[in-house]
């Protein structure tokens, strides 16, 4: 038995052996959903979207015509192809079906390899628009998340931690002297480069929570959810030494004896301390990234290739910072 394909399919025919056909000729893909009226079939769509809907254009409660008119009514069914099965070929009423948003027709009874060809095109549709909708969310060099992908899982996450009490920390990690790198090597070498750092920073962040992304120039961030300072500074100091083993010549550098380095401020919401303070209960995530970058600057102005970490509670202090990594 061929192994089946996750190719979420809901079929819509109120004549039973249409549906028995249609499942066995379709019998590779999963899961596979069947409704007998047009009623069911929004129901269904409504509890878990599919990639693609076969639907009769006659049926006695809801017809065809109707459900796709709901579908293209409402944002999260919009996009979902719609596949007409019909017994009346006419172009009348192909062109109805185009005008209201259907993506083909079928006609009854269903032919196999037809059906099979149609299913699989807009399989194909499905996999080039998820990477194309992925591709937006990456880096294209580094294949870390975008500044503002980043922001959205950054969000995401602050409302869990500020459910659960849980603590959160923002690391931001900015390669020393990058500027100076880049103009003395070119930005070929400097995009060499910005991938070597990116995968030693993946390396330095194990969990699979754990989120990477690049925030600007020579500068990424590591979210790190459901963890502490004293967590977070043991992330720290694996990137600070992965980079610093990876040797990377930097003549005109002021630190690390003239290789790349890295810098590492964290921002960090730890529910222990954060939580209780008038100023933290009321903060946002945009006060974690401040703190973030206040360490950030902490750390660069103590010499570089070292770590500091500022408490969002404390980032009114312009010098409060808890302890940090220097190797």
């Amino acid at each position: 038995m061929p192994e089946q394909e996750a190719f979420s399919i809901l079929l819509v025919d109120d004549d039973l052996m249409v549906i028995r056909i249609l499942h066995r000729i379709l019998s590779g893909f999963t899961p596979i959903r069947f409704a007998t009226s047009g009623r069911m079939a929004l129901k269904l769509a409504r509890e878990s979207v599919p990639d693609l809907v076969l639907l009769d254009v006659d049926m006695p409660d809801v017809s065809g015509f109707e459900v796709c008119t709901v579908f293209k009514n409402e944002p999260a069914l919009a996009q979902v192809p719609i596949i007409f099965i019909t017994s009346h070929e006419s172009q009348q009423l192909e062109a109805k079906g185009i005008e209201l948003g259907a993506a083909d027709f079928i006609s009854k009874p269903p032919h196999p390899p037809l059906v099979m060809a149609r299913v699989r095109t807009y399989q194909r549709l499905k996999m080039l628009s998820d990477t194309m909708r992925s591709a937006v969310k990456m880096d294209f060099l580094t294949g870390a998340l975008t500044r503002r992908q980043l922001e959205k899982v950054l969000t995401l996450e602050w409302l869990r931690a500020q459910r659960s009490s849980a603590p959160l920390v923002l690391l931001l990690a900015d390669i020393d002297d990058f500027t100076a790198y880049n103009g003395e090597f070119g930005e070929e070498k400097g995009d060499t480069c910005l991938k070597s750092i990116a995968d030693a920073l993946r390396s330095a962040a194990r969990r699979p929570t754990d989120v990477l992304g690049r925030y600007a120039g020579g500068k990424f961030a590591l979210l790190l959810p459901e963890s502490d300072a004293q967590a977070a500074s043991i992330v720290a100091r694996r990137a600070i030494e992965a980079v610093d083993a990876l040797q990377i010549l930097h003549a005109t550098s002021t630190t690390r004896g003239r290789r790349i380095s890295l810098s590492v401020g964290g921002g960090c919401r730890n529910s222990s301390r954060s939580t209780p303070r008038g100023a933290a209960a009321d903060a946002i995530p945009n006060d974690l990234i401040a703190a973030a970058e206040r360490a950030l600057t902490i750390a660069k102005s103590s010499g570089g290739h070292q770590a500091r970490f500022v408490d969002i509670a404390h980032i009114e202090s312009p010098h409060a910072a808890l302890p940090g990594t220097n190797p």
